[in-house]
């Protein structure tokens, strides 16, 4: 990872799906470098988004730019799932909570909001 963010790229769909080890343990590789693009500006928008909703940096989900940090955001993901042996938000409530978000719909009051 250190590699790509030197190279000026970020990797967009750092999850555990994308990590393999050697039979014996020495390295590991990172792959699925598909998505992989240029740092951009923090400031810019973005109109397509990329990744794994639970190792998804929150800033992607607010139509924010991937920047590394968007990639540690992500590595500490797999770090907490690979130490706890438990997956990120492994939560049906929060699945659908994201889901929505990503589809950035926003949903008006109504007086049926209480059901």
């Amino acid at each position: 990872l250190k590699v790509i963010h030197e190279s000026e790229l970020t990797h967009r769909d750092f999850h555990d799906g994308n990590i393999l080890i050697s039979d014996d343990y020495s390295e590991i590789y990172i792959i699925d470098l598909g998505l992989c693009k240029p740092i951009q500006n923090s400031d810019d928008k973005i109109d397509e988004v990329y990744g794994v909703l639970p190792y998804m940096a929150p800033e992607i989900l607010r139509k924010k730019p991937y920047i590394p940090a968007s990639d540690i955001y992500s590595f500490s993901m797999m770090m907490w799932e690979f130490t706890s042996g438990i997956p990120p938000f492994n939560n049906r409530a929060h699945d659908i909570q994201l889901t929505l978000m990503l589809g950035f719909r926003s949903f008006q009051k109504t007086k049926y909001n209480n059901y």
